[in-house]
C-alpha cells in the first residue's frame, strides 16, 4: 500500500512539475514574440519558419520511427513532438 501512494505522490508532483514548466514556457514565449521586433521577423518568415517546421517535425517522426521505435518511451514522446511540430508548420504553410 506504500508503494501504490508513493507512485500516485510521485505522478502527482510530475504533473505539477509538467504544468508549471508548460506555464513558464508559455509566459516566455508569449512575451518574446508580443515584441515588436520578434513579431515583424515572424510576419516577414512566415513561409520560411513554416517549412523549417515542417522538416523538423517530419525528422523527428522519421527519427523516433525508426531509430527509437514507436513501442518505447522516448519513441512515442518524439512522435508526439513531431507531430505538433509538423501540424504547426503545416498550418503556417496552408493559405486561409
Amino acid at each position: 500500500m506504500l508503494e501504490r501512494l508513493a507512485e500516485t505522490g510521485r505522478i502527482l508532483v510530475y504533473a505539477a512539475a509538467l504544468v508549471v514548466a508548460i506555464g513558464a514556457v508559455s509566459h516566455l514565449l508569449g512575451w518574446l514574440f508580443l515584441r515588436e521586433r520578434t513579431v515583424r521577423f515572424v510576419w516577414a518568415a512566415w513561409n520560411v519558419l513554416g517549412a523549417g517546421l515542417l522538416v523538423a517535425g517530419t525528422v523527428a517522426l522519421g527519427y523516433a520511427w525508426l531509430a527509437l521505435g514507436l513501442q518505447s518511451g522516448w519513441g512515442s514522446t518524439l512522435t508526439g513532438v513531431g507531430l505538433l511540430l509538423a501540424s504547426a508548420g503545416i498550418w503556417m504553410l496552408v493559405p486561409i
